[in-house]
């Protein structure tokens, strides 16, 4: 196996190793459920490929390490790494309930419009129903915009005992919790509940007239996502100062991604696509960049 296809793969097993170390770092009175969180994501990374790959939608490249033949097992970890850290950075953010939720899912999807372009070009997965993006069908994409909102909702999702209604928590206060009850609604629920949600989604997104959205619709919409997640961040800047060291990994992991994929294409000379990457990635970028801030006490 060559290094070209050793590399990118060697990526994903990186996110996620960075991920279980900021859990362990992060989570210092409840790693259990932070480690939970971490197999989770796990198995709903490799569920969500699983139904993508035998729903015919696209293949992947072989690796040498494939669970059940047919997912690289560095592209499940790499959704680990993806989540969490979109989670995390959405959570600093500071926000309202609904701009959270949106920021988070615009930060994930800010990757991808770089991303799969790239991958595609090298062959690392491919598509049955190329589309109008850089051959890329609108269903990915859509795809990218529900899937961390298919497990961030799930895992946050608690009811208020004094008010009896339901309100969705951050990460550190989940952690807070540290009830038998809490970990089984994750280990149990999470999954399937997240699952559901991204079941309707993809048959929804069958419709022929969605899956091939025309290339001028998902360009207004990558313009969209790169300026909203990019001004939010920018917005609410303050609150990204890092006050631990560690603060830093989730954009590390993000960037780390993005900028891979960037010198990848350029030493293939794929100058198109680096432009590509490098515009729809400034969210990440400016995400790290004010996270390097020391917060003052």
């Amino acid at each position: 196996m060559s290094l070209f296809e050793i590399l990118p793969a060697f990526i994903g097993y990186i996110m996620c190793g960075l991920a279980i170390i900021h859990a362990l770092l992060d989570a210092r009175e409840n790693r259990v459920q932070r480690f939970l969180m971490i197999i989770t994501l796990f198995a709903f990374g490799f569920l969500l490929e699983y139904m993508g790959v035998i729903s015919g939608n696209y293949v992947y490249a072989a690796e040498a390490v494939m669970l059940l033949g047919h997912i690289p097992l560095s592209v499940t970890f790499a959704w680990v790494g993806i989540i969490y850290s979109a989670m995390l950075i959405g959570e600093r953010l500071k926000l309202s309930l609904w701009q959270r939720i949106l920021t988070t899912t615009l930060i994930a999807l800010s990757l991808d419009w770089g991303m799969d372009p790239i991958a595609v070009e090298f062959g690392m997965w491919t598509w049955s129903h190329p589309g109008d993006y850089f051959g890329v069908p609108a269903f990915n994409f859509i795809g990218w915009f529900f899937i961390p909102i298919a497990y961030l909702i799930p895992y946050g999702l608690s009811r208020n005992k004094e008010s009896k209604k339901f309100q969705l928590l951050t990460i550190n206060e989940i952690d807070e919790n540290n009830s038998l009850g809490r970990k089984l609604y994750t280990c149990l629920v999470v999954v399937p509940i997240g699952m559901g949600v991204l079941f309707v989604v993809g048959t929804i997104c069958r419709i022929e007239v969605i899956y091939y959205l025309n290339w001028i619709i998902l360009l207004i919409w990558m313009l969209f996502t790169v300026v909203f997640a990019a001004g939010t961040i920018v917005w609410k800047r303050e609150n990204l100062k890092h006050t631990q060291w560690f603060d830093l990994i989730p954009p590390t992991i993000l960037l780390f991604i993005a900028y891979f994929y960037l010198i990848f294409s350029l030493a293939f000379g794929l100058f198109h696509l680096s432009l590509l990457m490098l515009f729809t990635t400034i969210p990440l970028l400016l995400a790290f960049i004010f996270t390097l801030l020391k917060k003052r006490d």
